[in-house]
């Protein structure tokens, strides 16, 4: 099974366009206003028109239905927070695709099962922003859950210490980018080279 790839936190129609064309496979775009990432609920839309990629609409706070009719232009909706029982019940009343956060820590790691009744999108990420993920307890979790997405400080010069986990999908942010919002290119082309690379071995 090949690694699949998100690019997340695309701000600019730019960056929409000239990622949408290259080998990956979702494109993120962050609706938290305290984000540097920030892009506005128009620019959703707009992405969707010009993508010819999947449009993953990423938020971490709100109500669960104010998240989905934001989101409602999007292919898939991001939850990027530890959700209460009854906020995974309420997911499950509606048909629509998400990907739901998991932080990397033990403590968590019976919330995975309740994740995956909800989705088969579920990503195991730092438990605090800005730390990269320990890839010695991702290893341990992908044993057991191996159509588990990953992420928390990728980037061009660890991508390998990432794909040797054999991840289903990776998620990448700030990892390849220029500065906040703006990717580089360059650094993307590095990560699908890696793992194209990795396959053809």
């Amino acid at each position: 099974m090949s690694t699949k790839i998100k690019i997340c936190g695309i701000s600019t129609l730019k960056d929409i366009i000239e990622i949408s064309n290259m080998d990956v496979d979702m494109l993120g775009i962050v609706s938290e206003k305290n984000s540097p990432r920030f892009a506005k609920s128009q620019f959703l839309e707009i992405a969707k028109h010009f993508s010819t990629k999947p449009i993953v609409y990423v938020r971490a706070n709100g109500k669960i239905c104010d998240i989905i009719k934001d989101g409602e232009k999007a292919d898939i909706i991001q939850i990027h927070r530890v959700l209460e029982d009854n906020e995974l019940d309420e997911l499950t009343t509606y048909n629509r695709k998400f990907i739901l956060y998991v932080p990397g820590d033990e403590k968590y790691e019976k919330y995975i099962d309740k994740v995956y009744k909800v989705t088969d999108l579920a990503l195991l990420d730092s438990p605090r922003k800005g730390e990269k993920l320990n890839l010695s307890y991702a290893r341990k979790v992908l044993n057991n859950y191996p159509d588990l997405g990953i992420a928390g400080g990728i980037n061009p010069s660890n991508i390998k210490n990432y794909i040797e986990l054999n991840p289903a999908w990776i998620d990448i942010s700030s990892g390849v980018e220029s500065f906040p919002g703006k990717k580089d290119l360059d650094k993307i082309k590095t990560i699908i080279g890696v793992l194209k690379w990795k396959y053809i071995q």
